[in-house]
């Protein structure tokens, strides 16, 4: 596909073949945020087993299993700091947490706060999926929307992932074999992933569902789908 300067593809991976790149980029303490252990992050795959040996700590809103340290991310630094001992950190993870926080922006500023000079943060955010409180759900995040949140970092990867009935997928949008992190979340994703249906196919395709009747705005056809992004502190 042509679109301006550059051949653009759509490149296929897998979560797997994507964690484990994430996981070689691992200095220094480790951090996850949002580690309690849930059906979506199952033992056998755990960022703790995949960094065993490294430096890590587990942190959560709630006590559970994978959980070292029970804090808020929005609370002011000063206290989320405390409940760190002052440490700062290499990897910081955060899947699966911003769209359940009231206060992203004060999320992103103390994530930002916590990496030490040179770390890496990983975002992991809904940009499609179906309600799911924990134990609310406020927002949907597009790249760019996630990029205002750390004005402060240097993003360095993006991908998409997408998840449900089994699906496993990763796959990454290639001007001339490398990722534009300026050009794809802004000129590029419109082109690629936009389909319009005639009003009477649509509702031809809702009909046709084996279950009880859809409303004209469910898709069911949709897997849920993340956006994730590496960002790097100077």
């Amino acid at each position: 596909m042509q679109g301006g300067p550059g051949k653009i593809d759509v490149v296929s991976s897998t979560t797997a073949a994507e964690t484990a790149a994430i996981a070689a980029r691992a200095t220094g303490a480790v951090l996850q945020v949002g580690s309690r252990v849930a059906v979506v992050d199952a033992a056998e795959r755990s960022w703790r087993r995949i960094l065993a040996g490294h430096d890590f700590t587990g942190l959560d809103v709630a006590d559970g299993d994978g959980v070292d340290v029970v804090a808020d991310l929005c609370w002011p630094l000063e206290r989320l700091d405390a409940a760190l001992g002052g440490r700062r950190f290499g990897l910081i993870l955060c899947q699966h947490v911003l769209e359940h926080v009231k206060r992203p922006f004060a999320a992103a500023d103390n994530l930002t706060a916590l990496l030490a000079p040179g770390g890496t943060l990983y975002v992991a955010v809904p940009w499609v999926q179906a309600f799911h409180g924990y134990p609310d759900d406020y927002w949907r995040f597009s790249f760019r929307g996630l990029l205002e949140l750390f004005p402060g970092l240097t993003p360095v990867d993006m991908y998409y992932s997408a998840a449900g009935s089994g699906l496993d997928a990763a796959y990454k949008i290639t001007v001339d074999g490398a990722v534009d992190l300026a050009r794809t979340p802004f000129e590029i994703e419109a082109r690629l992933f936009e389909l319009h249906f005639p009003q009477d196919r649509n509702l031809a395709l809702l009909r046709g569902q084996p279950e009880q009747p859809k409303l004209p705005l469910a898709r069911r056809y949709l897997p849920a789908i993340f956006v994730n992004l590496v960002l790097q502190a100077g």
